[in-house]
């Protein structure tokens, strides 16, 4: 996660980065597994209010003094669908494919048991549409729909939008112009969601407000949290400790709004990387996580779905995984927590190297494309000060 040119790398918000996508793919594995049962289990969704706390801290970082025009903004935005669509459209693909594979399948087998027909609900033809235009959030059809995480996506690209245009407006040490923000998204989210934050369809675009408009606060009062390094040692520990705690034990309900706010305040802490902390966060198996978890976050619902699939066609044959119901979802059983928990966890670890995969060959050339068009389109304003693209964050 790169700021302005010449500027330090977040490495260690980075790897926080990928142990939150890690924690919202094994969050989302169909599987029986005894954890499903507990009670802060659902709490592992703060990771996305992470994800967009952290977006509007490196956003404004890396083109808070750069978007004083009209054409600044509009190659923001052009960066923006660059970074988050072309993976998007291609794990869409994925899975219209493996809609497609069940539909001629069960064409030539039309007598086989199907959990959901194919391009069924949350999965029509007329909602891949809806997906591509970054639109599936807004009222459209009221189900998860297709790869259903990508709806964060789709809120985040048109919430950065209007970043970009509250900065072009305000400027971007317009404190005053980001707490109001914050503060009346915080408001509509308690008006459409007044028992719990983990709001999605359909306002899940106001969520997204109030934790983006809080990464901006946390980023223009990130000085007051730079600690020196044996202090920040320390702090970087109790935040370590308070994180996991906070999902462990934060109950269900509306105090889950404050939650942001301490996701705000580590942020700010952690992007000085003064303390041991952020030392180990540097090292190489969690910056490649770092690097990986926008795919992490985006291929698990397809692995999933290929997963769930073949178990569904061996559990005609075979009787076995069997099929339970836990609340009003549906779940793979093997047999045991512990067998389910094993599978839920190497389900995760299959997502890795594939998310490699998609990161080398998708995320890389797709934006270096974007990149390249965009010093294309400043060409005409060479003789303003240099803005060169910076590799932003999800």
């Amino acid at each position: 996660m790169r700021g302005r040119v010449g500027s330090e790398r977040f490495e260690a918000l980075d790897a926080g980065r990928g142990v939150c996508a890690l924690a919202v793919a094994f969050f989302h594995m169909p599987l029986a597994h005894p954890l499903q049962q507990q009670a802060w289990f659902p709490n592992l969704q703060f990771c996305v209010d992470v994800f967009f706390v952290l977006s509007g801290f490196v956003l404004l970082h890396a083109y808070g003094d750069r978007l004083a025009s009209g054409r600044q903004v509009l190659r923001f935005v052009l960066m923006r669908f660059g970074r988050l669509w072309p993976l998007h459209a291609l794990t869409l693909g994925l899975l219209v494919l493996i809609e497609t594979v069940r539909f001629l399948y069960l064409s030539h087998h039309p007598d086989a048991p199907v959990a959901t027909p194919p391009f069924g609900a949350a999965h029509r033809p007329v909602e891949i549409v809806t997906n591509l235009l970054f639109l599936q959030n807004f009222r459209t059809f009221g189900d998860y729909s297709w790869n259903f995480p990508s709806w964060s996506i789709a809120v985040e690209f048109w919430a950065s939008i209007v970043l970009a245009a509250t900065v072009l407006a305000a400027g971007p040490r317009a404190r005053l112009a980001f707490v109001g923000l914050a503060t009346a998204s915080a408001l509509a989210l308690w008006w459409v969601s007044p028992r719990t934050l983990f709001v999605i369809q359909n306002w899940g675009i106001v969520r997204c407000l109030f934790d983006l408009f809080l990464g901006c606060l946390a980023y223009g009062l990130r000085d007051a949290v730079r600690l020196p390094r044996p202090a920040a040692t320390r702090a970087e520990i109790l935040a370590v400790l308070a994180l996991p705690a906070l999902v462990l034990m934060l109950p269900q309900g509306p105090l889950g709004y404050g939650a942001s706010l301490v996701f705000a305040a580590a942020i700010a802490l952690f992007s000085h990387q003064r303390g041991a902390v952020s030392g180990l966060a540097r090292a190489q198996a969690p910056q490649c996580l770092g690097r990986w978890s926008f795919s992490i976050y985006l291929l698990h619902l397809p692995v999933i779905q290929v997963f769930t699939t073949a178990m569904h066609y061996v559990e005609q044959r075979t009787g076995l995984p069997h099929t339970v119901i836990l609340g009003h979802d549906r779940y793979l059983d093997f047999g045991s927590g512990l067998a389910n928990l094993a599978v839920a966890a190497a389900l995760v670890a299959a997502t890795v190297p594939l998310a490699a995969l998609t990161y080398r060959f998708v995320e890389r050339p797709s934006l270096a494309w974007f990149r390249r068009n965009d010093a294309r389109l400043a060409a005409p304003a060479a003789r303003a000060p240099a803005c060169s693209a910076a590799l932003v964050s999800r």
